[in-house]
């Protein structure tokens, strides 16, 4: 027993040692790119200054121009909306590997108390894996940067770029009809103030403000709301126990695997009600999605050889799981609506 005990303090300080090691690692890259994230904003800042100095005295700037710095200002928002996720991602990585050092400290702590192990114990100790679970975040760190890109590319980028052929229309109308271009301006108007508001949505989307300032049940009232004018969907939110805020990357992992629900949801249930369900209590969370939709068989989904037809299943067993160490599970019957269930320890 005692040669047992040795070699598990001996495996568990050698983990101890990788994580530190990659908690330096960790470190230096959110230092460094919290650098370029600042040198970024302090561009944007400037990018918006000429922009407003381009909006007092539009007529001093030719069409070229306006159209390459609308390209390039809206280049330099997506380099930093996607720097600014993957620092909050890699500070992810970095609280998981904080938790996962506290666990390894707390069982040599009591390991070395002890003067004899049970086998039995020995067996029931919690496997750390990093390398395992930081290949995961990070995989999914890709598939949250490429769904960012397309968005971007199709919502703003082309939004903003239809403004600017349109502010070339009434540029057009002004020598030759003004009551056309004052027209054509109130639609400008109207056109810029649709953008505003699909973009402003686009970045609650990617960072919801109200996580950090209000928490996450008003977070999740306001976006399930907006979710479902958008969808036509009727969604309910019922919580319990949940009186007191939640450590930031806990608030950030339910926020997010409820949203990528309820894109499963809107993506393949056609529903029109769907069920937000948070119930705490001392040792865990339990997070629960239900909706009235179409159903699926679960066995075959999750079986598809492709992947293609369980990538949203992934993402949620991935935020479940792998972020907060919790377990997920689906029901889901053909014709009757599906329900995802995930059970998190408390914090």
């Amino acid at each position: 027993m005692a040669a047992d005990k040795d070699a598990l303090l001996k495996e568990l300080r050698d983990q101890q040692d990788r994580i530190r090691r990659q908690m330096t690692e960790l470190d230096a890259l959110i230092r460094q790119n919290q650098a370029e994230v600042d040198k970024m904003s302090q561009r944007e800042m400037s990018v918006s200054s000429r922009r407003r100095d381009m909006e007092v005295n539009f007529e001093r700037y030719e069409k070229v121009d306006i159209k390459n710095f609308y390209t390039s200002a809206q280049e330099v928002q997506t380099r930093v909306q996607m720097m600014r996720s993957q620092v909050e991602q890699l500070q992810t990585k970095q609280q998981l590997l904080r938790e996962q050092q506290d666990t390894l400290q707390k069982l040599i702590q009591s390991l070395d108390e002890v003067s004899v192990v049970a086998e039995t114990t020995i067996s029931n100790l919690p496997q750390v894996d990093p390398q395992e679970q930081i290949a995961a975040i990070i995989q999914a760190q890709e598939k949250e940067r490429l769904r960012i890109s397309l968005q971007m590319h199709d919502g703003p980028a082309q939004s903003m770029s239809n403004l600017v052929l349109r502010a070339e229309i009434c540029e057009r109308f002004l020598d030759h009809d003004t009551n056309q271009a004052r027209s054509e301006m109130a639609s400008l108007k109207t056109a810029i103030n649709t953008v505003l508001q699909d973009t402003r949505r686009f970045i609650f989307d990617l960072r919801p403000m109200t996580l950090d300032d209000l928490g996450l049940l008003p977070t999740l009232k306001r976006y399930g709301q907006e979710f479902g004018d958008k969808n036509g969907i009727e969604i309910n939110l019922m919580a319990q126990g949940l009186e007191s805020r939640l450590p930031s990357h806990y608030e950030v992992t339910i926020f997010r695997f409820v949203q990528e629900a309820l894109n499963n949801v809107q993506r393949h249930a056609n529903a029109s009600h769907v069920r937000i369900i948070l119930e705490a209590d001392p040792s865990k969370i339990q997070i629960a999605i239900e909706d009235d939709g179409a159903g699926f068989h679960v066995a075959e989904t999750l079986n598809d050889p492709t992947g293609k037809r369980n990538m949203g299943i992934a993402s949620l067993r991935q935020q479940a799981e792998v972020l907060l160490r919790g377990q997920m599970g689906i029901e889901s019957t053909v014709g009757r609506g599906t329900r995802v269930v995930a059970v998190v320890p408390a914090p």
